[in-house]
């Protein structure tokens, strides 16, 4: 069986995972949230390239194929340190969301909401003014939609009241495709679509993450034959609470998660 390692500061990975089982349904999974951590956001690159760096210690005993960095606070901060330090390939979310952007934008005007650390770090904006310098990016930091998440929190008025407070800054901006720079964000997705103006493209890295991956190593997982793939989950934090906000996320119930704090 084809197994891939995968990590986020805490849920939003899941949102990666979920796009994993469409795309390559045939992959085990191990998966660890540091959700005891959580957020990722306020931290430093010190502190956040450690957290990495334990996180990718640990998966690399569960006998993985490849590893994603499933957050786009942890992929700016520390992906470059670690990217060649591990013996199988690891991919982040940042590169397949700037890829995304520019293939959907037709304005050469493109927003990003991320967390305080992915947006002040400008890893978007530098990339995707790297490979077409005409391109503005408008940047938007929006903590509190991860600590809504965080905890279970995913509709109502105070989820609305956050994401129409973030989602302003876009207003009258021309914006016409919206990178979600955090992988919390798909939660979301609905009143993130509900206070976007109409006809900008939404762009969840997850999917170009997942399709870069299954370039890579689809063939294996087409080869591994009809071997049942096994999902394992891992916290930092609450087991109950990352079983009953998983299974919502994944939209299917998670049956087992066990607490290991590094």
């Amino acid at each position: 069986m084809v197994t891939i390692g995968l990590f986020d500061s805490g849920f939003g990975g899941l949102t990666v995972v979920r796009e994993l089982n469409k795309q390559l349904p045939g992959a085990g999974v191990e998966f660890y949230g540091d959700n005891g951590r959580a957020p990722y956001g306020p931290l430093s690159r010190e502190q956040i390239t450690g957290y990495v760096r334990q996180i990718l210690d640990f998966l690399s005993n569960k006998n993985i194929d490849a590893a994603i960095m499933a957050c786009n606070t942890a992929t700016a901060a520390a992906f470059d340190r670690v990217k060649d330090k591990y013996s199988f390939p690891l991919l982040g979310v940042i590169e397949p969301g700037i890829k995304g952007a520019l293939a959907a934008t037709r304005t050469k005007k493109i927003g990003v909401v991320a967390t305080q650390f992915t947006i002040k770090s400008g890893a978007h904006k530098l990339g995707i003014q790297s490979l077409d310098p005409a391109v503005e990016v408008i940047g938007q930091a929006c903590p509190q939609i991860t600590q809504l998440v965080e905890s279970g929190l995913t509709a109502g008025p105070e989820v609305d009241k956050a994401v129409s407070g973030y989602l302003g800054k876009f207003e009258g901006s021309g914006i016409d495709t919206l990178v979600l720079g955090c992988t919390h964000y798909p939660v979301l997705l609905d009143p993130i679509k509900r206070y976007l103006a109409d006809g900008v493209t939404i762009v969840d890295p997850a999917v170009g993450t997942v399709a870069e991956l299954k370039e890579l190593i689809g063939s294996k997982v087409a080869n591994a034959g009809s071997v049942i793939p096994t999902y394992n989950f891992y916290t930092s934090g609450d087991p109950h609470l990352f079983a009953r906000v998983g299974s919502a996320i994944l939209g299917w119930p998670i049956e087992r998660v066990q607490k290991v704090v590094l």
